[in-house]
């Protein structure tokens, strides 16, 4: 069950604008998947999930660690590295590293839903209003995405004060046209449950949240075409370097999506028992 999210109202700081959804993005995103099973159950906080997955700065929700039924909310499923160029949206262009993680149970709802837990943008804009409208623990960094041939790319995180990448890919775009597909197909995969936040450093755009869950479910129209990942060879050799993104293995053949993602308001998610 579900209710409309009206976003608390923390000031921002000077040099952000409050940017309320639902917000329109014109993207060029990369997706790749690999399929994870809890391991190291026992860990406090990362409950299963590798090392990496949380920002080392996250301090992440007490409700988002709390036990569902006895059992850590992480049972296992596909987890989805996503590279995104955003060319416009309300808060100017900027570059976006996610790590979406499917079932989690939450202790709002039955079942298991996806969950960001890691996510860099390269515009404390975004940071934010990421967080202030959607709990998306948003965090900076900055990317390099060169071209090294027509259809070959290399994609590099750094977070800020670094000069060694924490991510490193080659990303080879396809030959083959894209093609549409409803949303109405892809909503139910792409459904979002986050957490309450936890203000964090620095003060001014890591904010906190209400205690509210939210749900959001991104709507995506454009089209989407093969796309192909591989370690880059003065890079990491599992992508992520095990900290600030995890080491992973995801399968080669990936999904290249063009046109705009609709970011709709949050719904707040309420136990059936409210």
């Amino acid at each position: 069950m579900s209710q409309s999210h009206t976003p608390s109202s923390p000031s921002p700081p000077s040099d952000v604008s409050p940017a309320p959804p639902p917000w329109t993005l014109k993207a060029k995103l990369y997706l790749f998947v690999t399929p994870l099973k809890p391991v190291n159950p026992e860990d406090p906080v990362l409950q299963g999930l590798p090392p990496g997955s949380y920002n080392p700065s996250e301090n992440v929700h007490p409700s988002a660690l709390a036990p569902i039924n006895g059992a850590p909310q992480w049972k296992g499923g596909l987890t989805s590295a996503v590279l995104v160029r955003y060319e416009d949206s309300p808060v100017g262009p900027y570059d976006e590293l996610i790590m979406v993680v499917d079932g989690f149970a939450n202790p709002c709802e039955k079942g298991t839903s996806g969950r960001v837990t890691n996510i860099y943008v390269s515009s404390r804009q975004s940071v934010w209003n990421g967080r202030k409208n959607w709990n998306i623990q948003k965090h900076l960094a900055r990317f390099e995405f060169d071209k090294t041939g027509r259809m070959t790319s290399c994609f590099k995180a750094f977070l800020p004060d670094e000069d060694q990448p924490f991510f490193t890919a080659a990303i080879t775009d396809s030959y083959l046209p894209g093609i549409p597909l409803p949303s109405f197909l892809l909503g139910p995969f792409l459904r979002l449950v986050q957490p309450p936040l936890l203000a964090g450093l620095p003060a001014d755009i890591q904010i906190g949240t209400s205690d509210e869950w939210l749900s959001i479910t991104p709507v995506y129209r454009g089209r989407w075409h093969l796309a192909y990942i591989r370690p880059d060879k003065d890079g990491h050799e599992k992508y992520g370097d095990g900290s600030s993104y995890p080491q992973i293995q995801p399968f080669r053949i990936g999904a290249k999506f063009t046109g705009s993602i609709i970011f709709p308001s949050g719904q707040r998610v309420i136990s059936k028992t409210e």
